[in-house]
């Protein structure tokens, strides 16, 4: 199944990843992502008050992806979807004594909303398939873009967002689910494709429940020639990190960051979830 990394793009605490790879300023304490000037590709002031970030994070970087592209089809990837149009909802309910209220925060914190807003911006009715599957999402949507690009699609917009707010972060810490207590957020998106022409690099294996050595014993590459990427130290984390880890080693790919390796190893840990990603270099 031959599925290539065209184009990314993302909003992260690095920044966009599309435009630019330096790495070696990066110094963060929150892991709060750094977010771009929207007017580029939401040039309506009236959407643009209406979305949440979560929802703007996720279609700057779909809509700069799909500069000069075309795509047969949308994938969309989120674990929480718009959590703070969640916690206002819920704040509405309750305070209300459970009447009823403006339904615009339930509207904009459903898990498609994200792939709603890049399609009606493009003013396209390709087909679209929203994942949610906390820590696994990432790595399910990835490989379901490599079945289709084995069939009828030859490329796909693939695009994950998440959000954080200080309710979640505070509930997220309860539950232990980072190593080192440093919650980040952001959105990564890429142009996937069945053609290797120009590509970035290739995604030969995701998958999940699955831990990186056996990943890589699963495929029989040897450990001198893979790089496993520790890259939640520029990103902070959060259910769907993966992608931005894969949209990053993608790049490091791109560059030849990674001298005398063919392969990059991006392993997701997210509570008791565990997926991995692999890419080749083109």
């Amino acid at each position: 199944m031959s599925c290539y990394i065209k184009k990314v793009s993302t909003v992260s605490p690095i920044g966009d990843l599309g435009d630019n790879l330096n790495l070696n300023t990066f110094a963060a304490n929150t892991f709060n992502a750094v977010e771009p000037d929207y007017k580029e590709v939401i040039a309506n002031a009236n959407l643009r008050r209406r979305m949440n970030r979560m929802l703007k994070m996720g279609t700057y970087a779909a809509m700069k992806c799909l500069a000069d592209t075309d795509v047969d089809m949308m994938l969309t990837a989120t674990s929480l979807g718009s959590i703070s149009d969640t916690e206002k909802m819920l704040d509405t309910i309750y305070s209300s004594g459970e009447t009823l209220g403006n339904p615009t925060a339930f509207i904009q914190s459903t898990f498609n909303t994200l792939a709603g807003n890049i399609a009606q911006l493009k003013s396209t009715h390709i087909p679209n398939v929203t994942f949610v599957n906390r820590g696994e999402t990432v790595a399910n949507a990835l490989r379901y873009a490599q079945v289709k690009l084995s069939g009828d699609a030859d490329n796909i917009l693939y695009v994950s967002s998440d959000e954080k707010t200080e309710l979640s972060e505070t509930v997220l810490k309860k539950f232990k689910l980072s190593a080192n207590g440093m919650y980040g957020e952001g959105s990564a998106a890429m142009i996937l494709s069945s053609e290797k022409t120009g590509a970035l690099a290739e995604i030969v294996f995701s998958k999940c429940e699955i831990d990186v050595m056996s990943a890589l014993k699963e495929l029989g590459i040897p450990m001198e020639d893979v790089e496993i990427l520790d890259y939640k130290r520029w990103c902070g984390e959060y259910a769907t990190a993966l992608a931005f880890g894969v949209a990053l080693a993608a790049r490091m790919l791109e560059f030849g960051m990674f001298e005398g390796k063919t392969h990059v190893a991006i392993e997701h840990r997210y509570g008791h979830e565990i997926s991995v990603v692999v890419l080749r270099k083109c």
